[in-house]
């Protein structure tokens, strides 16, 4: 009797489930294990891998947004679009500046431009300049002053020539300015530590020194007694100190002073920052009498200030005016501070700095006597070389 069909069907479907499972009842090596599991493995990627990607995923996402490179063509239209912007741009900015320096030249003309109309009227009188330039920019000769922060200073300067000299023939009818040369300097100290305050150098103006060789020498021989034009050592030792003595280096340079008719002036160069005021007061201490037009001429009440290495310049004329300076040590411009016409004021300056029992700066008395010293052992009417 034959088996239908349906019945083989069956009973193959199952043989074929037991002998599955009698295999993986059975342990199997690990190795064949693996084998299989890797092949099956990438046996089920490759059968899976497929060239479209499937909706929303990373590659179909990235086809989708990823922009196309633009063509050559495109790139350089785009560069000769950015170029001719630039270009643009540059050409407002040129017109721009053309008209902005074109409107500055006809607002703001040229202050020394010469008029083309004829004025018959006189020229304004000469005014005294309140600011002056150094009159001569060559190198001149330093004299180191014993301190680093103020290490040397000029021996020559020059101040202007508002005042006659003692000396006739030194007249100069063009002459906007005076050689000043360098007698004497020394340092200012205050308080028992010996604080340097400020610099301080002694000038004479160069065609009045033969005035001041004769006055020096007239203090130890006498006019009635000799003609002397200059001192043998004997009478330079009696003629230093006379001027060392209190009294009676006080007579003589009062006298020189006052009826001398030289032209001298003070440099005054700070070692430390301090204002017009403070010099001002220790001025006014040295003869002690507050008058208005000294301290106006050092700016009154208000505090100016005196930086580090800034100058001060006091001139004395041949009349006995006194007049402030105060110069910018980078540039060697001089700004006129103030005139005191009373000669007494200024010879009591003087002296407060030449004689006396006490002085502002005993190292700067030495060094001025020293100065007079080889001042007088020259003929008179000689101009000394070397001062210092």
């Amino acid at each position: 009797m034959q088996a239908s069909p349906l019945r083989a069907l069956v009973s193959k479907r199952v043989c074929n489930c037991k002998v599955a499972q009698q295999q993986l009842s059975r342990p199997a090596n690990p190795q064949f294990i693996r084998l299989l599991s890797s092949s099956t493995r990438q046996h089920v990627q490759s059968s899976f891998s497929s060239p479209v990607p499937s909706y929303g995923s990373s590659e179909m996402l990235r086809r989708k947004y990823q922009k196309s490179e633009p063509s050559n063509t495109e790139q350089e239209k785009a560069e000769r679009a950015r170029t001719i912007k630039r270009m643009r741009y540059s050409g407002y900015g040129i017109a721009a500046c053309t008209v902005a320096i074109i409107a500055t030249v006809a607002l703001y003309p040229s202050p020394n431009k010469k008029q083309s109309t004829i004025k018959l009227d006189a020229p304004p009188p000469p005014t005294p300049s309140t600011v002056l330039e150094e009159a001569s920019k060559k190198e001149v000769e330093q004299v180191p002053t014993g301190t680093s922060t103020i290490p040397s200073f000029p021996r020559i300067i020059h101040i202007s020539a508002d005042a006659p000299s003692s000396s006739p023939g030194a007249a100069n009818e063009g002459k906007t300015d005076e050689e000043y040369q360098l007698v004497g300097l020394g340092i200012r100290t205050v308080s028992i530590l010996s604080i340097q305050v400020y610099v301080v150098g002694l000038y004479v103006a160069i065609s009045d020194i033969a005035s001041l060789q004769q006055r020096l020498v007239n203090a130890v021989v006498p006019p009635s007694e000799s003609v002397a034009s200059t001192l043998v050592p004997g009478e330079k030792d009696q003629l230093r100190q006379l001027l060392l003595d209190p009294k009676r280096g006080e007579d003589i340079w009062d006298e020189i002073l006052k009826d001398g008719q030289i032209r001298t002036a003070f440099r005054i160069v700070p070692t430390r920052n301090t204002d017009f005021m403070h010099l001002r007061d220790g001025f006014d201490e040295s003869f002690g009498a507050a008058l208005n037009d000294f301290k106006s001429a050092f700016g009154g009440s208000a505090r100016r200030k005196l930086p580090k290495g800034e100058i001060l310049l006091l001139a004395r004329d041949g009349r006995g005016k006194l007049g402030v300076w105060e110069e910018t040590s980078k540039t060697g411009d001089r700004v006129k501070m103030g005139d005191i016409v009373d000669e007494r004021v200024g010879r009591l300056l003087w002296l407060g700095y030449l004689a006396g029992s006490t002085v502002s700066s005993e190292p700067a008395r030495q060094n001025v006597v020293e100065g007079c010293m080889q001042l007088v052992e020259r003929p008179v009417g000689t101009v000394a070389t070397q001062v210092v």
